[in-house]
């Protein structure tokens, strides 16, 4: 769990002390909300994060349902906030909603994802893919990390 999240609690580190790859198809159409009543096969919101070319460690584990509109724009719902413990010393939150604006490669307008550093809770904005790593945006400040690090999804406490 520590080696996904490390290079997270990292780049907020470094911003309170002091993505692209090439898509080659259009974007994938957005699904309906997990659990509707007109499809078949639902992906749940780790299947739809692969369509955007994310991995599934983005997310921690236990996510009920998601929405996501043709624009983009998402909301993931989990049963309650979701905490928990990186290398013993940091603190990472989830809010019970997460929401933002999903395209290939790209996730925007991030909201309900936080890291404590120190003693302030820092969010993170924004997660683009660039080849095989994943940058991470707080601020004016951005750190790219392997795409290996976040291939599993944490789990709360």
């Amino acid at each position: 769990m520590a080696k996904h999240l490390l290079p997270l609690l990292v780049a907020v580190a470094a911003i309170v002390l002091t993505a692209t790859v090439t898509a080659q198809a259009p974007a994938p159409a957005p699904a309906p909300e997990a659990g509707g009543s007109n499809s078949t096969t639902t992906l749940t919101a780790y299947e739809m994060l692969s369509r955007y070319d994310f991995p599934p460690g983005v997310l921690p584990e236990g996510a009920e349902s998601y929405k996501i509109q043709q624009d983009g724009s998402f909301q993931v719902n989990f049963p309650d906030d979701c905490h928990f413990r990186v290398a013993k010393q940091y603190s990472v939150r989830y809010s019970s909603r997460v929401a933002g604006k999903i395209q290939n490669d790209s996730i925007s307008g991030l909201e309900g994802v936080k890291v404590k550093v120190l003693f302030a809770w820092v969010g993170i904005g924004e997660v683009g893919r660039d080849g095989d790593k994943l940058k991470l945006k707080a601020g004016l400040i951005s750190q790219s990390f392997p795409v290996d690090d976040f291939s599993v999804s944490p789990q709360c406490n």
